[in-house]
């Protein structure tokens, strides 16, 4: 493997398919103790989604149990 002129090295066939990496996959580099580490890049936006339509399901049920803040339950399941 060589590497061309503007720095780009072609990943063989076999290992973009273990990997997963496609096309349009964004990878990651990391250089640890003199030797480079490639990994395909986590897609956080379905992690985001997920996040988003969590949001205010924790406050609701403080409400729900009759909480007024984060702080009084904590004072609640702590006994003072």
């Amino acid at each position: 493997m060589s590497v061309g002129e503007r720095g780009q090295v072609v990943i063989p066939k076999a290992i973009r398919d273990e990997m997963g990496i496609g096309p349009a996959t964004k990878v990651v580099f990391v250089l640890t103790n003199g030797k480079l580490m490639m990994r395909p890049k986590k897609d956080l936006e379905k992690y985001r989604a997920a996040l988003d339509s969590l949001q205010g399901a924790g406050r609701k049920q403080f409400l729900a149990d009759g909480y007024t803040s984060v702080d009084e339950f904590i004072e609640d399941i702590r006994g003072r």
